[in-house]
């Protein structure tokens, strides 16, 4: 409807209003509106189609189905993919270690495939749960050895 409407708006105007003033000949000035009509035409074809191919997703909803839920204190659930920092305990100042860390495997590990209902569901003290991709720094504060890692 928002197809045919623009095409007819557009050649209509253009070709009886717009034109007129600007060209003497009918045939190119009706060739010309048709044209544009035809332009808008299309860009209003590709926003219905945008539209009608969209999936509705309400505010603060998860993608594809999924869900997350943080029940412990501190803790925090991410039902898709993490790429920032999370960071659930308490921030002090850490000593700085004898030794660098340990570096992470040259390979991550391949993707999990993508589930359509998934929940994902952080429950303990300061717990972190991400039921997609995880490329960020996740820190508990725990620390172990006494380095503070």
């Amino acid at each position: 409807m928002a197809t045919v409407s623009s095409f007819a708006a557009v050649t209509s105007l253009c070709g009886a209003l717009v034109l007129p003033p600007m060209m003497e000949d009918a045939a190119i000035r009706w060739g010309l509106a048709s044209a544009m009509g035809a332009a808008l035409a299309a860009l209003a074809a590709a926003w219905g189609h945008g539209f009608a191919t969209r999936t509705p997703q309400t505010p603060g909803e998860a993608p594809l189905g999924r869900s997350a839920h943080a029940a412990g204190a501190g803790s925090v659930a991410v039902a898709g993919d993490n790429s920032g920092s999370i960071a659930t305990g308490d921030i002090t100042p850490r000593a700085v270690p004898a030794q660098p860390p340990a570096q992470w495997p040259a390979t991550p590990p391949p993707p999990a495939p993508p589930s359509s209902n998934s929940t994902v569901t952080a429950s303990g003290e300061r717990s972190i749960a991400v039921g997609g991709n995880s490329s960020g720094t996740l820190s508990t504060g725990d620390q172990s050895g006494g380095t503070g890692q």
